[in-house]
Formats: structure tokens, sequence, C-alpha cells
């Protein structure tokens, strides 16, 4: 969200160095996965370039989009914290540059560092807040409420000055735009057309350009 901290960006430099000289450095080409949902690894991955998506899929049912993540996050701290089978699947969406992160090595820093261990807690904390006021806004708001929600979540994190309105490079399929929505894509494919009859935005071939944040923001909230 706009104005949010990463994980890296809370920390000195001096502690990012340390961190980062802890582990592997990898590149990971687009749509390939970086971690599966249920296993039993502790590993963590500190993201240096690209961006990834988290999922979760039950049995029976579709693929569920839980979040996107960014540069400078740290991915996989729940099963590190807890010792429990990871919740969800992390895939590339672009090119990913990370740094794989034992657990053990990981555990003995924040034993010597107790000031990153807090910074550790801010970033699950934070991120908490955030499906907690995602749910609530699931079952407060209708299809529309909802989707415009994720359309300034992208503003906000990806959009960039344009003509006639702020563009929006889609870093996600419309399919993953309805499962993130928590909608169908026929639902979506709707709202869509009618913020574009509003005239609030124009869609391109993943590319959003924004016509009337403003507008699409009240219809969040």
């Amino acid at each position: 969200m706009a104005g949010s901290l990463t994980f890296l960006d809370r920390l000195t430099e001096d502690e990012r160095a340390a961190l980062i000289g802890l582990g592997i450095r990898r590149r990971f080409p687009r749509d390939s996965v970086l971690m599966f949902q249920d296993e039993p690894e502790e590993h963590l991955l500190l993201l240096l370039k690209g961006r990834v998506k988290v999922t979760r899929s039950a049995s029976g049912e579709h693929e569920l989009l839980l979040a996107i993540r960014d540069r400078g996050e740290l991915l996989g701290e729940l099963a590190f914290i807890d010792g429990a089978p990871r919740l969800a699947t992390v895939s590339a969406l672009e090119g990913v540059e990370a740094v794989l992160l034992p657990g053990a090595a990981f555990r003995a820093y924040l034993e010597q560092t107790p000031r990153v261990a807090v910074v550790l807690l801010e970033s699950v904390t934070s991120r908490f807040r955030e499906s907690t006021l995602q749910r609530l806004q699931f079952a407060a708001s209708d299809t529309l409420g909802r989707l415009a929600a994720r359309i300034i979540e992208l503003v906000d994190r990806y959009g960039s000055g344009g003509e006639g309105g702020v563009v929006v490079e889609m870093p996600i399929s419309q399919d993953e735009l309805a499962s993130w929505t928590g909608a169908s894509r026929a639902g979506v494919t709707a709202g869509l057309q009618t913020m574009r009859e509003l005239g609030w935005l124009t869609t391109e071939r993943k590319r959003l350009v924004v016509h009337d944040p403003e507008a699409i923001r009240a219809r969040a909230a």
C-alpha cells in the first residue's frame, strides 16, 4: 500500500548487508514457483528484485490470489516462526532475484540482533492487519466495491502519471484479478464495464488507465 515499508526498508544499511550475507542469491524466471503450499521447509526468501503472487488452493476449489509481494519483502516467515507447513504457494510474476535464507542461520541472527526480531514482528503484524481489513471488506462490500479496492491498491503501488490519468501496468491477469477480488471473472468483467461507462477508467491488455481515482477510491470505501 502507499506509504508502507517493506521488511528491508525497516532495516539499517548494516542490518541489510548482514542479512543478505547469510544466504544465497537466486534468480527465478517468470511463472516459476519459489515456495509450495504445504511444504514443511523453514527456509525464507528475501525479495531483492521483481514481484511475486501468493496463492492458496484447496481440494476441489480454484486457486485464490491472496496477495502480491514486492521487492524488499520477506517470504516464508510464518512457517519459519511456528514450524507448520506453508500456508500458500509463491510464484514469480516476472523475473525475480531473491536471497534464500536458511532458517537456522536466520534464527541465530535474530537472537544476536533483537532489533531485527522486532522488525520481523512489525512486518508480521502489518500483514495480519492487512488480511483482517481485507476479510472485513469482503464481508461488507459488493463485487464492485471489492474490485474498486483492488484497483486502488494497484494504483497506489504501481501507478504512474500518464496522459489522461494514472497508468497501471497490470502485474496479473483478469482471472487473477477476479480471484484477488473474491468474485467470478464474469463479475469482474461486469464491474470493469461499469467503471468504463462511468468514465472512471480505460482498460487495455495488461494495462489500466485510471481517469478518476478518487471516484474509485470513494466506491471502495
